[in-house]
C-alpha cells in the first residue's frame, strides 16, 4: 500500500504529509508536536465527520519551507505511541480527498489489510486500509474501510467488487461509501498491538493510560520539583551522548506525552552534542512519569540523568 501525497502532482514546500498515525493521538497532540519545530499555517487529522474516527493520517501546513523540512528531519519514523509515523511532503491538492473512502462489510474471518488491499488495488491507489478487530478478542469485526486517491476510484471499486463473492470469501462482500453510511456507523473500537521500540533496546512492557499507549521502560519513584517555561514543563536530560539530535530527545520523551519542544545543546562549530539537552512537555504528570522512568535508564551504555530543569 502507498501512501498518501507519494503519488503524481507537483509537492508543496511547506505542506507535509503524516501517514500512520496512531487511532488515539488527539487533535491536541498532534498540533502541539509540529507546532514544536516551528510556526505552523494548519495542522489536520484527517477524520469521519459524523464519528470522529481517525484515518490514520494528517496534513500540516508551515508558514516557512525550513521548517517543514526540519520537521521531516526530526520526526519521519519517529516511534509514536504504538505506530511509527512517516512524514513527507504532499502533493499540491492532496488535502482535498473528499468521498473515496469505502465502508466493506462481509470480510473473511482471517483476512488482513493485505488480503483487502490485493482485493482493492487494481482499482486505482489506495491511500489508507484498515480491518476493524475486537478490541477484546483481536477477532476481526469483519469490516474494513479503504480510501482511494479519488471519488472516481472508490466508484470502480464499489460496481467491481460491491454483491460479488471473491475467491476466500464464503459470502458476497458488501460495500458503501463511509459518508453515506457514518450516521447509522459508529466504528467499532480497535485493537492495535502496540509495539513501540525504545531507541537502541528490546521492547518493555506497556500499560494502558486513559485508552493511550505509554512505554514503561522500567520502574522507580525519584522525588523531582517542577520548573514552567513558556506553559510547559522543563526537563533536563544529562548523558545522552555526544551523537545524539533532537530527534534522539523526541524518540525518548515522546512515548510519555505531548513534547512540545525539544534543544539538544551543541559544541559551538563542532557539530556534536555536549551530551545534554532540555525537553519541554505540556502535561506535568507525563513528564513527571518521563522522569520517573528515564532517570538512571542506560541509554546507549550510559545512565541517564533526567530531572525538572531548576
Amino acid at each position: 500500500m502507498e501512501d498518501v501525497g507519494q503519488g503524481l502532482g507537483e509537492e508543496s514546500p511547506t505542506n507535509l504529509i503524516i501517514n500512520y498515525l496512531p487511532q488515539t493521538l488527539t487533535d491536541e497532540e498532534y498540533r502541539s508536536m509540529f507546532l514544536s519545530i516551528g510556526p505552523i499555517k494548519s495542522a489536520k487529522i484527517i477524520r469521519d465527520k459524523a464519528t470522529g474516527y481517525s484515518y490514520g493520517f494528517g496534513f500540516v501546513d508551515y508558514q516557512h519551507a525550513a521548517d517543514a523540512e526540519r520537521a521531516i528531519q526530526t520526526l519521519n519514523g519517529l516511534q509514536l505511541q504504538n505506530k511509527r509515523i512517516k512524514v513527507a511532503r504532499a502533493r499540491m491538492g492532496g488535502e482535498n480527498i473528499k468521498g473515496a473512502n469505502l465502508y466493506i462489510r462481509n470480510l473473511p474471518i482471517p483476512w488482513t489489510e493485505n488480503e483487502l488491499n490485493k482485493l482493492f488495488e487494481p482499482y486505482g491507489k489506495i491511500i489508507q486500509s484498515r480491518v476493524l478487530v475486537d478490541l477484546q478478542t483481536g477477532v476481526s469485526k469483519r469490516v474494513g474501510f479503504v480510501l482511494y486517491n479519488t471519488r472516481q476510484e472508490a466508484e470502480a471499486a464499489i460496481r467491481s467488487v460491491s454483491g460479488t463473492t471473491p475467491e476466500g470469501c464464503t459470502e458476497p462482500i458488501l460495500i458503501k461509501f463511509a459518508d453515506d453510511n457514518s450516521k447509522k456507523m459508529r466504528p467499532p473500537n480497535v485493537q492495535y498491538v502496540p509495539s513501540p521500540i525504545f531507541p537502541g533496546h528490546g521492547p518493555g512492557p506497556m500499560r494502558n493510560q486513559g485508552n493511550r499507549f505509554r512505554y514503561n521502560p522500567m520502574s522507580g519513584n525519584y522525588n523531582v520539583q517542577s520548573s514552567t517555561l513558556n506553559g510547559g514543563y522543563v526537563i533536563f536530560a544529562y548523558n545522552i551522548g555526544n551523537n545524539a539530535t533532537e530527534r534522539t530527545l523526541w524518540q525518548l520523551f515522546s512515548p510519555f506525552g505531548t513534547v512540545q519542544k525539544v534543544n539538544v545543546v551543541m559544541e559551538p562549530g563542532k557539530g556534536v552534542c555536549k551530551g545534554y539537552g532540555f525537553v519541554t512537555m505540556t502535561n506535568f504528570q507525563e513528564a513527571q512519569n518521563a522522569i520517573n522512568h528515564l532517570n538512571g535508564f542506560y541509554f546507549q551504555g550510559r545512565p541517564l540523568q533526567v530531572s525538572f530543569k531548576t
